[in-house]
This record gives structure tokens, C-alpha cells and sequence, in this order.
């Protein structure tokens, strides 16, 4: 399928964690490479404009795919500008273009890992530089360079044969604080954020139109929520219901203390929210267990829920980063939610998740798709490319 011209683009998730509740050790399956083989060749067939993946499997994938794109996470600073953008000349040379940067700010201790200890506004500016300089590089940019940051040689070596994507590796990416809004205006072609309460969401994305407005540059817009949708109602919220009725507690209080700190929120037993919902929310983890659906559906068709990123995230959005947020209902409602909030805030992607991760994106294209007027998409590839640089 493809979009029709008033339908969004919906991307799905490719994860090596799969499973009925792939957040609790219990339930938890890990996909060998065939699995993940299957994961994309499913989300091809079924007409996803793309997937987000890990960093780790993504080429080895392109060979069972068409016209899938993938978007693919870095670090800036991780690799060095000239080896990220061989990388990505190598992919879109066998891919045919259909390489995304997700480009990812990281926390503190997951940045340490990989030997970057940047503080958070140097790492702000430290990424400018960076993919203004891989941008380049992808473009096939031979001169040395001396930079704030960064420095490298002129190239030696012989230019990667295959086409480029015109205007080089479209970059996705995040950044809600006035730097990381500041840092989002002069790097990403894509905003994203996680889907929140709507009106906060239009919020953010009206603040970000008007800084990238002041220096003249056009950004689009993808939210990233999971989905429960089914022929009806009761069924959707039975099947969320479900999954959090087996999920051990002590599966998500693992890290619950671990991950407040990491993006700098107190622990769980000093938080607070001045949101009724979110302070229930809070109060029965301490008491662990979870919270009931009472709490956690905070508008029609949306609940916030767990995730296979719970792990490294505050559970339940008690720390309203909408990490957890769920879209659950008919498919027809859950269809007209996304239009309305299409229209409220702005929105052309929709990057969604569920779990198992092959049958829940077949029941969601098959249901949801053509309530938001999904057509057979026509063969052929749908990207820009430059010249081959055989």
C-alpha cells in the first residue's frame, strides 16, 4: 500500500526484543537474524514508508526490502564524520537512497559508554558541526577540514561507487529545551517527538515552526506513539489490558530509579506530578504494583502503557516525556484521532510500535490503513538521487 494523498506517512519498529509483552524478562523473545529478515519484509509488503530500526542490523536487511526506508540511529561524535558518511553511501548504493539519520542527543551514561562526555549544550553544538560536515562528506566533499570540533585529512582514498540521495541523508531527531530547539532548526529535516497530551505536542511543534521560521527553514513533523487497534473497542482495550495484567511489577521498578536519574528527574520515591492521573500513577509503583487503566488512559483512544524502551525510559510517563503513550480503540476511532491531531498539531509522520512486532503491524495496516486512506502503492522507487560515482 501507499498513501494516498491526504493519508500520513506510518512508519513501524524493527527491534531484535519481540514478544506478547517484550518488557517483562518473562515474556521476552529475542529475534534471531531471520526474524528480523521477516520484520522488514512484512512492513515492506504492507506498504510502511519506513522503519525505525537499532543502528546494529539495518544493511544486512536492505536485500529483503524495496522501497522501505530505514531510520537509522547515530550518536554524533560516535564515529568520525568521513566513516559515518562512507557508511551511508554504501547503504544508499544498495538500498537505492532509502537511508534516515536518527540523529539521537543520548543521555549522560549511555554517551559515556561510547567516550563522549560532552556536556549537554557542547554536544548541541558539537552536532552541528558534525552533520554539517557528514552531510558534505555523503556528498563526496574531498577537502580536509579544521573545525571547532572537529578534523580530519582530505580523502585518499577512491570515491564510493552509487548513487546520493540529492540533498544528502534526510536527519530526524528530537530536542524540546531552547537549545535543543536551537540545535533542531539548523540540523534536522524531520522533528520528532513523542506523542503527548495533544495540546502540549502542538505546543512544542508551534515553538519549533517559529524558531526554524526566524532562519528561514521548513521542518516537517513525526510523532512516535504505540497502537492497539481491533475491529472494536472492547477489544483493544482488552488486549492492553491484558498485557499489563501480566507484566510483573518488579519488571518495571527494576529500572524505574535508574532511568529517573539518568534524565535527571529524582527518584521514585521523592517524584511528584501536580497531574492527579500521573501522581496515581506514581503512588502505586511505590506501593508495586501497576497502575489500572483508571490511571493511565488520559484521553479518548490514548493511555499511556509500556514499551520495549520501558527499560531505559520512566515507565508510564510518570515523568511526562510521552515515552509510553498508546493510541487503543476501533480502528475507525483510532483513524479519526490521528486526523484530528494531524490537523491540531501539525503532523506528517506517524512512527508506531506493537507488540509482537510482525502481527500487530499486519493488524494495524489491515484495520487502520485504509480508514486513513491507504491505496495499492505503485512500483518504483520514490527517492531523489544523484548521479552514480562510479
Amino acid at each position: 500500500m501507499s498513501a494516498g494523498p491526504e493519508a500520513p506517512n506510518i512508519l513501524w519498529y524493527i527491534g531484535a526484543i519481540d514478544g506478547e509483552i517484550p518488557w517483562d524478562p518473562r515474556h521476552a523473545t529475542s529475534a534471531s537474524l531471520g526474524d528480523l529478515r521477516l520484520q522488514a519484509r512484512n512492513l515492506d509488503e504492507l506498504g510502511y514508508f519506513g522503519a525505525l530500526t537499532t543502528a546494529r542490523e539495518p544493511i544486512s536487511l536492505v536485500g529483503d526490502t524495496e522501497q522501505l526506508r530505514f531510520v537509522v540511529p547515530e550518536y554524533p561524535g560516535v564515529k568520525p564524520p568521513a566513516l559515518l558518511a562512507e557508511q551511508a553511501q554504501v547503504f544508499d548504493n544498495y538500498s537505492g537512497g532509502r537511508l534516515i539519520f536518527n540523529q539521537v542527543n543520548g543521555a549522560d551514561p549511555v554517551l559515556a559508554r561510547y567516550g563522549r562526555f560532552e556536556a549537554k549544550d557542547e554536544r548541541y553544538e558539537l552536532s552541528k558541526e558534525y552533520w554539517r560536515q557528514v552531510k558534505s562528506l555523503y556528498l563526496d566533499d574531498v577537502d580536509a577540514h579544521d573545525g571547532e570540533f572537529l578534523k580530519y585529512g582530505p580523502r585518499y582514498k577512491p570515491p564510493i561507487a552509487g548513487e546520493r540521495q540529492h540533498d544528502g541523508v534526510p536527519v530526524w531527531g528530537t530536542g524540546a529545551s531552547p537549545a535543543g530547539i536551537d540545535h533542531a532548526t539548523a540540523v534536522l529535516d524531520v522533528y520528532l517527538s513523542f506523542l503527548g497530551p495533544i495540546e502540549v505536542t502542538a505546543d512544542l511543534f508551534d515553538r519549533v515552526r517559529k524558531a526554524a521560521a526566524t532562519v528561514d527553514k521548513k521542518l516537517e513533523f513525526g510523532v512516535l506513539t504505540s497502537v492497539i487497534v481491533r475491529e472494536t473497542e472492547q477489544e483493544a482495550w482488552d488486549h492492553f489490558e491484558w498485557q499489563l495484567a501480566n507484566t510483573a511489577p518488579e519488571a518495571v521498578l527494576a529500572t524505574a530509579d535508574r532511568n529517573l536519574r539518568s534524565f535527571g528527574f529524582p527518584a521514585l520515591d521523592e517524584l511528584t506530578s501536580p497531574d492527579t492521573q500521573v501522581q496515581n500513577r506514581i503512588d502505586a509503583l511505590r506501593a508495586g504494583r501497576l497502575p489500572t487503566r483508571e490511571d493511565l488512559e488520559f484521553a479518548p483512544n490514548m493511555a499511556a502503557g509500556l514499551t520495549t524502551w520501558t527499560g531505559a525510559e520512566p515507565p508510564f510517563d510518570i515523568a511526562g516525556k510521552g515515552t509510553g503513550t498508546y493510541l487503543v480503540g476501533s480502528a475507525e476511532n483510532v483513524a479519526s484521532r490521528m486526523r484530528e491531531m494531524a490537523e491540531i498539531a501539525g503532523i506528517d509522520y506517524w512512527l508506531l510500535s506493537g507488540w509482537p512486532l510482525v502481527s500487530e503491524a499486519r493488524i494495524t495496516a489491515e484495520l487502520l490503513f485504509p480508514q486513513l486512506g491507504f491505496e495499492p502503492r505503485p512500483a518504483g522507487p520514490r527517492r531523489t538521487l544523484t548521479g552514480d560515482r562510479r
